[in-house]
Protein backbone atom coordinates (compact mmCIF):
# COMPACT_ATOMS: atom_id res chain seq x y z
CA UNK A 1 0.00 0.00 0.00
CA UNK A 2 2.94 2.29 -0.32
CA UNK A 3 4.47 4.25 -3.01
CA UNK A 4 8.00 5.31 -2.22
CA UNK A 5 10.21 8.38 -3.90
CA UNK A 6 14.22 8.26 -3.61
CA UNK A 7 15.86 11.35 -4.49
CA UNK A 8 19.18 9.24 -4.38
CA UNK A 9 19.65 9.96 -0.74
CA UNK A 10 16.23 10.33 0.63
CA UNK A 11 13.01 8.11 1.11
CA UNK A 12 9.76 9.51 1.29
CA UNK A 13 6.46 7.00 1.72
CA UNK A 14 2.72 7.71 0.57
CA UNK A 15 -0.04 5.63 2.27
CA UNK A 16 -2.47 4.52 -0.84
CA UNK A 17 -4.84 2.27 0.90
CA UNK A 18 -5.89 -1.21 0.56
CA UNK A 19 -3.98 -1.91 -2.54
CA UNK A 20 -0.99 -3.55 -3.70
CA UNK A 21 0.72 -1.45 -6.41
CA UNK A 22 1.40 -3.97 -9.45
CA UNK A 23 2.76 -0.67 -12.24
CA UNK A 24 3.60 2.92 -12.40
CA UNK A 25 3.71 5.61 -14.83
CA UNK A 26 4.05 8.65 -15.81
CA UNK A 27 2.22 11.57 -17.87
CA UNK A 28 3.10 14.68 -19.57
CA UNK A 29 2.18 16.69 -16.06
CA UNK A 30 4.06 14.92 -13.82
CA UNK A 31 1.03 12.52 -12.46
CA UNK A 32 1.87 9.11 -12.03
CA UNK A 33 0.08 6.88 -12.49
CA UNK A 34 -0.19 3.22 -10.41
CA UNK A 35 -1.85 -0.28 -11.58
CA UNK A 36 -3.37 -1.67 -8.54
CA UNK A 37 -4.20 -5.25 -8.16
CA UNK A 38 -7.20 -5.09 -6.37
CA UNK A 39 -8.93 -1.27 -6.99
CA UNK A 40 -8.65 -0.28 -10.27
CA UNK A 41 -5.87 2.49 -10.96
CA UNK A 42 -4.95 5.72 -8.99
CA UNK A 43 -3.49 8.84 -10.26
CA UNK A 44 -1.04 10.83 -8.01
CA UNK A 45 -0.50 14.38 -8.19
CA UNK A 46 2.03 14.52 -5.91
CA UNK A 47 -0.24 15.44 -3.03
CA UNK A 48 -3.58 13.39 -3.90
CA UNK A 49 -4.15 9.75 -4.84
CA UNK A 50 -7.70 9.55 -7.09
CA UNK A 51 -8.69 5.80 -7.46
CA UNK A 52 -10.75 5.33 -10.54
CA UNK A 53 -12.54 1.52 -9.72
CA UNK A 54 -15.75 -0.33 -11.67
CA UNK A 55 -17.18 0.99 -8.88
CA UNK A 56 -16.86 4.70 -9.94
CA UNK A 57 -15.72 4.20 -13.95
CA UNK A 58 -16.00 2.24 -16.72
CA UNK A 59 -12.49 0.74 -16.43
CA UNK A 60 -13.40 -3.55 -16.87
CA UNK A 61 -11.28 -4.83 -13.76
CA UNK A 62 -10.24 -3.91 -10.60
CA UNK A 63 -7.10 -5.59 -11.03
CA UNK A 64 -4.58 -3.75 -13.23
CA UNK A 65 -1.27 -5.19 -14.40
CA UNK A 66 0.15 -2.40 -16.22
CA UNK A 67 -0.26 1.24 -17.48
CA UNK A 68 1.58 2.65 -20.72
CA UNK A 69 0.98 6.47 -22.00
CA UNK A 70 1.04 7.59 -25.31
CA UNK A 71 2.44 10.97 -26.57
CA UNK A 72 -1.14 12.51 -26.26
CA UNK A 73 -1.68 11.54 -22.76
CA UNK A 74 -3.93 8.61 -23.04
CA UNK A 75 -3.40 5.96 -20.77
CA UNK A 76 -3.52 2.70 -21.75
CA UNK A 77 -4.34 0.04 -18.98
CA UNK A 78 -4.00 -4.11 -19.13
CA UNK A 79 -6.12 -5.90 -16.85
CA UNK A 80 -6.46 -9.49 -15.67
CA UNK A 81 -9.13 -10.59 -17.60
CA UNK A 82 -10.80 -7.69 -18.61
CA UNK A 83 -8.62 -6.94 -21.71
CA UNK A 84 -7.44 -3.46 -22.47
CA UNK A 85 -8.49 0.19 -21.32
CA UNK A 86 -7.67 3.11 -23.09
CA UNK A 87 -8.33 6.23 -20.69
CA UNK A 88 -8.16 9.86 -21.91
CA UNK A 89 -8.70 11.83 -18.98
CA UNK A 90 -12.88 11.71 -19.44
CA UNK A 91 -13.92 8.77 -21.29
CA UNK A 92 -13.08 4.81 -21.10
CA UNK A 93 -12.43 2.40 -24.32
CA UNK A 94 -12.57 -1.10 -23.91
CA UNK A 95 -11.17 -3.19 -26.15
CA UNK A 96 -11.21 -7.44 -25.27
CA UNK A 97 -11.80 -10.61 -27.02
CA UNK A 98 -15.47 -9.80 -28.09
CA UNK A 99 -14.74 -6.10 -29.90
CA UNK A 100 -11.25 -6.08 -31.03
CA UNK A 101 -8.47 -8.61 -32.53
CA UNK A 102 -6.94 -8.78 -28.85
CA UNK A 103 -6.75 -12.98 -28.62
CA UNK A 104 -6.74 -12.77 -25.23
CA UNK A 105 -8.48 -10.74 -22.00
CA UNK A 106 -5.39 -11.79 -19.88
CA UNK A 107 -2.62 -8.66 -20.42
CA UNK A 108 0.55 -8.71 -18.85
CA UNK A 109 2.03 -5.70 -20.64
CA UNK A 110 1.55 -2.21 -22.68
CA UNK A 111 4.79 -0.87 -24.79
CA UNK A 112 4.04 2.04 -27.17
CA UNK A 113 6.61 2.65 -29.67
CA UNK A 114 7.89 5.74 -31.80
CA UNK A 115 5.13 5.45 -34.41
CA UNK A 116 2.32 5.74 -31.72
CA UNK A 117 1.63 1.63 -32.37
CA UNK A 118 0.84 -0.47 -28.62
CA UNK A 119 2.50 -3.51 -28.17
CA UNK A 120 0.47 -5.45 -25.96
CA UNK A 121 1.80 -8.72 -24.25
CA UNK A 122 -1.28 -11.24 -23.36
CA UNK A 123 -1.80 -14.49 -22.34
CA UNK A 124 -2.07 -16.30 -25.67
CA UNK A 125 0.88 -13.98 -27.57
CA UNK A 126 2.16 -10.54 -28.57
CA UNK A 127 -0.24 -8.00 -30.07
CA UNK A 128 0.54 -4.93 -32.31
CA UNK A 129 -2.00 -2.53 -32.65
CA UNK A 130 -1.97 0.77 -34.55
CA UNK A 131 -5.31 2.23 -33.73
CA UNK A 132 -7.01 0.31 -36.65
CA UNK A 133 -5.69 -3.05 -37.13
CA UNK A 134 -4.33 -5.65 -34.83
CA UNK A 135 -1.44 -8.04 -35.75
CA UNK A 136 -1.06 -11.09 -33.34
CA UNK A 137 2.35 -13.41 -33.11
CA UNK A 138 2.28 -16.61 -31.70
CA UNK A 139 3.79 -19.92 -30.93
CA UNK A 140 2.34 -21.00 -33.74
CA UNK A 141 2.45 -18.18 -36.46
CA UNK A 142 6.46 -16.71 -35.57
CA UNK A 143 9.39 -17.47 -33.95
CA UNK A 144 8.09 -16.76 -30.35
CA UNK A 145 9.24 -19.28 -28.15
CA UNK A 146 5.69 -19.63 -26.16
CA UNK A 147 2.43 -17.88 -26.58
CA UNK A 148 3.18 -15.61 -23.12
CA UNK A 149 4.54 -12.17 -23.95
CA UNK A 150 5.21 -9.97 -21.15
CA UNK A 151 7.42 -7.23 -19.75
CA UNK A 152 7.59 -5.44 -22.99
CA UNK A 153 10.26 -2.81 -23.50
CA UNK A 154 10.88 -0.99 -26.83
CA UNK A 155 14.71 0.23 -27.05
CA UNK A 156 16.17 3.13 -28.64
CA UNK A 157 16.06 1.90 -32.25
CA UNK A 158 12.53 0.28 -32.31
CA UNK A 159 13.56 -3.33 -31.32
CA UNK A 160 10.48 -5.14 -29.19
CA UNK A 161 12.12 -6.89 -25.83
CA UNK A 162 9.73 -9.33 -24.45
CA UNK A 163 10.01 -12.22 -22.28
CA UNK A 164 8.63 -15.12 -23.99
CA UNK A 165 10.35 -18.29 -23.31
CA UNK A 166 13.34 -16.47 -22.45
CA UNK A 167 14.36 -12.97 -23.39
CA UNK A 168 12.86 -12.21 -27.26
CA UNK A 169 13.57 -9.51 -29.04
CA UNK A 170 11.62 -8.66 -32.36
CA UNK A 171 12.72 -6.58 -35.27
CA UNK A 172 9.48 -6.13 -36.94
CA UNK A 173 10.42 -9.17 -39.49
CA UNK A 174 12.88 -11.64 -37.14
CA UNK A 175 12.16 -13.05 -33.45
CA UNK A 176 15.65 -13.84 -31.96
CA UNK A 177 15.32 -15.75 -28.43
CA UNK A 178 18.03 -16.17 -25.62
CA UNK A 179 17.35 -18.53 -22.97
CA UNK A 180 19.41 -20.40 -20.48
CA UNK A 181 20.90 -23.05 -23.50
CA UNK A 182 22.34 -20.47 -26.37
CA UNK A 183 23.45 -17.38 -24.12
CA UNK A 184 24.38 -16.52 -20.12
CA UNK A 185 20.59 -15.96 -19.13
CA UNK A 186 20.25 -16.84 -15.63
CA UNK A 187 16.81 -18.16 -16.55
CA UNK A 188 14.05 -19.29 -18.98
CA UNK A 189 11.17 -17.77 -16.50
CA UNK A 190 11.85 -13.83 -16.93
CA UNK A 191 9.98 -11.79 -14.98
CA UNK A 192 11.39 -7.77 -16.16
CA UNK A 193 13.30 -6.24 -18.19
CA UNK A 194 14.87 -2.44 -18.27
CA UNK A 195 17.19 -1.14 -20.44
CA UNK A 196 19.53 1.45 -19.46
CA UNK A 197 21.06 4.80 -21.05
CA UNK A 198 23.90 2.39 -22.60
CA UNK A 199 21.40 0.03 -23.90
CA UNK A 200 22.23 -2.84 -21.59
CA UNK A 201 19.19 -4.84 -21.35
CA UNK A 202 18.76 -6.21 -17.49
CA UNK A 203 16.94 -9.01 -17.11
CA UNK A 204 14.92 -9.76 -13.89
CA UNK A 205 14.35 -13.79 -13.33
CA UNK A 206 12.12 -15.82 -11.32
CA UNK A 207 14.84 -17.06 -7.79
CA UNK A 208 18.21 -16.80 -10.54
CA UNK A 209 19.05 -13.44 -9.50
CA UNK A 210 19.81 -10.63 -12.40
CA UNK A 211 21.64 -11.28 -15.98
CA UNK A 212 22.23 -8.12 -18.17
CA UNK A 213 23.09 -8.40 -21.71
CA UNK A 214 24.49 -5.99 -23.87
CA UNK A 215 24.57 -6.49 -27.71
CA UNK A 216 27.22 -4.65 -28.91
CA UNK A 217 29.93 -6.48 -26.84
Amino acid sequence: GYLWRFDGSNWVSYYLPDSYISSIAFDEMGNKWLGLTDAGIAKFDGTNFTVFNTGNSDIPSNWATTIAVDKIGNKWIGTAGGGLAKFDGVNWTTYNTSNSGLPDNYIYSVAIDGSGNKWIGTANGLTKFDGNTWTTYNASNSGLQSNGASSILIDAVGNIWMASGGLTKFDGTNFTTYNTSNSGLASNQVSSIAIDGHGNKWIGSNYSGLSVYNEIG
